[in-house]
């Protein structure tokens, strides 16, 4: 199957022939097909948006945006899964004119909702008029018309997976966790961490402090570390929460790789909540005591 960059158009110049599929609009509401998707889910509507007014804010052009975030990155993971495992995860029908995929989420009564698509076809009064080579048709449970009357009702698409290494999913309290790594991450420290006019002493005795506090609190309970498949290196990872200096309240979060050879975890990045929230609803759906945008 080609490879697309997105499941739908992420910016406007982004050229069509890089978008798996149109989704379309209904009386002009473009989230409207994302909106309906989210009602269904096992999740429930309210937790497929921002709750905190600054993540409202910053993403108020969308409706429901962790549910876009969560479906564009399992369709790059599933695209990469594709490659090495030819018709397991994308499944066509016997014609070839629909196509669809395991979303991994489920409805109210714990089925897979499975989303399907349709090749998309000119329009006749602009025939020359770019288009993307699908239009999405609707999620649906495999019982249901819209799947079984397209689709063979053996060999489902299969869901996307991260990682079969155990080790992945949990910290490993044996290891080390650096401390020192802070010098390239500063500027994202001091807002992240809630210490913008701080200097650069303050904001790294502040975060080195956090961090062996941290290695305590994983050993009284291991949900700490949350597992993330981080999209951009396309491996498994973890996040490490931290409270904000200025607001106990508010969370950031380390990103740490596990390095086998050295046996320790090394600082990658600070993530922001909604960062953090994204790269972890791929593997599960987060605890809300501290991730909760």
């Amino acid at each position: 199957m080609k490879q697309y960059e997105s499941l739908f158009k992420r910016y406007r110049e982004q050229e069509l022939d890089t978008v798996f599929a149109h989704f379309p609009a209904v009386a002009g509401d473009y989230d409207a097909k994302f909106k309906e998707l989210a009602n269904i889910t096992s999740d429930g509507y309210d937790q497929w948006i921002f709750h905190q007014p600054r993540f409202i804010q910053k993403y108020h052009r969308t409706s429901v945006p962790k549910l876009k975030n969560y479906l564009d990155y399992t369709f790059t993971r599933l695209q990469d899964l594709e490659r090495d495992n030819s018709g397991k995860y994308f499944v066509f029908s016997s014609d070839g004119s629909r196509v669809c995929f395991n979303t991994g989420l489920q409805n109210s009564n714990q089925s897979d909702l499975i989303a399907t698509f349709q090749k998309a076809t000119p329009n006749p009064l602009d025939p020359n008029k770019p288009i993307t080579e699908w239009v999405y048709r609707g999620c649906w449970a495999p019982i249901d018309y819209g799947y079984r009357n397209h689709f063979p009702q053996d060999g489902l698409p299969e869901f996307a997976w991260y990682s079969t290494d155990s080790r992945d999913y949990v910290f490993d309290t044996s290891y080390k966790l650096d401390s020192d790594v802070f010098d390239h991450m500063f500027v994202r420290a001091k807002e992240r961490a809630g210490m913008p006019n701080a200097s650069d002493d303050a904001v790294r005795i502040y975060l080195r402090g956090t961090l062996q506090d941290m290695v305590f609190e994983i050993r009284r309970n291991y949900k700490v570390a949350i597992p993330v498949y981080y999209v951009n290196e396309k491996r498994m990872q973890l996040l490490l929460p931290f409270p904000s200096f200025s607001d106990k309240n508010e969370y950031a979060s380390f990103l740490i790789d596990r390095d086998d050879t050295s046996k320790r975890y090394r600082i990658k990045t600070i993530f922001d909540l909604d960062q953090a929230y994204f790269s972890a609803r791929l593997i599960t759906r987060p605890d809300r005591d501290w991730l909760n945008p």
